[in-house]
């Protein structure tokens, strides 16, 4: 995940229309979360689709691969191969909060062996931003490593992570570059800054003198100091920038309506991005319904951070970059508290509904915050923002499933502390539960490597099965995965899982992209293994692979060193499929 630039002529295209699922919360989630209201205070998100492929924008002095726009899925490309043995990476915890999951130390040289086209052309093909967090996560850590290479694989790289909105990520690498004197990096280190909220430092930045630019960096170049000089009052500037601006052929249509009037009526293009939005804020018009729809994802990590965002924009806006995994449950739970006492009383979106129930929580009775966890979580699912919804809610969700008047809800406990990443109040909260909750430790095993209560849920592995009714097709799921983990599966629950046909469903990728991880894998290229395996996950992430390509995809990157990201992908890949997932 993110610690989660597009030209107005050539824009990749980030819709919001429910396309792969259902939009938003059902009707009677809905009413849920409006008698949740009602009950304490006293008185969604839509599906997002998978995003086309946009541009690969180049640095100066190097070739330019973005005149072709790539389409999404996997294709299989011919790799170099090295013979470079691979090389397992210590596991290091992650900074955020407490119960956070570990993470692997990446070594500097993770790009070894992956230049040039066949950086680009595996690239072109990894969905980003990702529909996994923890793959999300990795994704962008490992762009990130390395700010020093130099050329069109920097810029590569650069591309990809604002493709997935990882504006901390994207200003770090540019800053290096900038710093290294990389030509061409003036204009997008100004827009990443931007993003950012650094809106003094960008306008710092000399954008003149930079040569042959891509068309991003060319309409930031002459489009930033005409909105540095109109914020700063000094019209003049800004009309002489603009005229600069159109003589040098940028679509300036927006600017010039704010520059020089009428601000009436303005025109959102159909992908908005950072300039657009503050060009709008410029003219007392950024608090539009449809910005946050509309929105690039560097733009939604922006409208997360901006106090003077209307309350509803910035909901939507922050909804919407859960579900791209732009920000994290944290982010998401900070927008939930600023936004909800500046909601009108009459707000009734799904995600107003969300913010008032959440904001609500802390100093409810347990039974009632119970009820209403359980109710964000199945509304969170609806909008597809459930796992950073549990981290949000964690630390309200503490000492529920202990409250014997809530002892119904125990299952929502489990499922708020696994997916926030707090393993141990997960398992404590299967002791006591019933059979359908103790079910959970054969999911739990998959973030739990090789201790004494993983060991023994597996042996008690086809009791718990039976007693829960886990279906077949998951178990086989679950034998796969631990399997491609490294787990011992006792021979009972392999027998168990057998009596099911194996899963024919899910994503699988292209002849010839599993064996290129193999290879990827077993030479030890870092890099290439990682986008390799997000390119056979597919569209979906883990939760929607082909059990042939999800087993592939774990098993190379713990043969790398990446096995905390594996166990994590592990998890969700069989959460997704787990029975009896809440209320509704």
């Amino acid at each position: 995940m993110c610690s989660p630039n597009i030209s107005s002529r050539s824009r990749r295209k980030f819709p919001n229309p429910c396309v792969t699922s259902r939009c938003g919360p059902s009707k009677r989630l809905l009413s849920r979360l409006a008698i949740g209201i009602a009950v304490l205070l006293g008185g969604g998100g839509p599906a997002v689709a998978q995003v086309e492929r946009r541009e690969l924008p180049v640095l100066q002095g190097e070739a330019s691969p973005q005149t072709e726009t790539a389409p999404i899925g996997p294709a299989a490309a011919a790799q170099p191969e090295l013979a470079l043995p691979a090389e397992p990476y210590a596991s290091a915890p992650m900074d955020g909060h407490a119960g956070a999951q570990a993470e692997s130390a990446l070594p500097r040289d993770l790009w070894r062996g992956l230049e040039g086209s066949a950086l680009a052309q595996l690239l072109a093909q990894v969905p980003i931003p990702s529909p996994s967090p923890a793959l999300a996560n990795l994704l962008a850590r490992a762009l990130a490593t390395n700010p020093e290479a130099a050329g069109g694989e920097a810029a590569m790289r650069v591309a990809a992570l604002k493709w997935g909105g990882c504006v901390n990520e994207l200003t770090e690498i540019l800053q290096s570059l900038a710093q290294a004197g990389e030509p061409g990096v003036a204009a997008p280190y100004a827009m990443a800054l931007l993003a950012a909220g650094r809106t003094e430092e960008a306008c710092a930045i000399q954008l003149g003198g930079q040569g042959q630019l891509d068309v991003a960096s060319k309409r930031a170049t002459f489009l930033i100091p005409v909105y540095c000089a109109q914020l700063s009052g000094d019209q003049g500037s800004a009309r002489q920038g603009l005229n600069i601006a159109r003589a040098n052929g940028v679509d300036a249509g927006l600017a010039a309506s704010v520059v020089v009037g009428p601000p009436r009526g303005l025109h959102l293009a159909r992908n908005a991005d950072v300039l657009d939005y503050l060009f709008l804020k410029l003219a007392k018009a950024a608090n539009r319904p449809d910005i946050a729809a509309k929105a690039s994802p560097e733009l939604l990590f922006l409208l997360t951070r901006d106090d003077e965002a209307g309350p509803e924009l910035r909901l939507a806006a922050a909804e919407r970059a859960a579900s791209l995994n732009v920000i994290d449950g944290e982010a998401l739970g900070a927008v939930y508290r600023d936004a909800a006492p500046r909601l009108a009383k009459t707000a009734q979106s799904p995600a107003a509904l969300r913010a008032k129930l959440f904001a609500a929580l802390e100093d409810q009775p347990e039974k009632v915050r119970a009820e209403s966890i359980d109710a964000l979580l199945a509304s969170g699912r609806d909008a597809r923002i459930e796992i950073p919804m549990a981290q949000a809610i964690a630390q309200a969700s503490n000492g529920v499933a202990q409250d014997t008047q809530a002892a119904n809800f125990a299952e929502a406990g489990v499922r708020v502390a696994a997916l926030a990443g707090d393993d141990q109040t997960a398992w404590d909260l299967t002791q006591a539960a019933d059979a359908r909750g103790r079910s959970w430790q054969l999911l739990l095993v998959t973030t739990d490597p090789m201790s004494e209560r993983s060991h023994a849920a597996l042996e008690s592995g086809v009791d718990i099965a039976l007693k829960a009714g886990l279906p077949g097709p998951l178990l086989q799921r679950l034998v796969t995965v631990l399997d491609a983990l490294g787990e011992e599966v006792p021979i009972p629950l392999w027998d168990l899982a057998a009596k099911t046909p194996q899963p024919d469903d899910g994503y699988l990728p292209a002849t010839g992209v599993l064996s290129a991880l193999k290879d990827a894998a077993d030479h030890g290229d870092l890099g290439r293994t990682i986008l390799l395996a997000a390119c056979a996950f597919g569209p979906e992430g883990p939760k929607g692979a082909h059990l042939i390509a999800l087993g592939d995809g774990l098993r190379a990157l713990k043969r790398v060193g990446l096995d905390a990201e594996a166990r994590r992908l592990a998890f969700e890949a069989l959460y997704a499929h787990w029975p009896a997932r809440g209320k509704v």
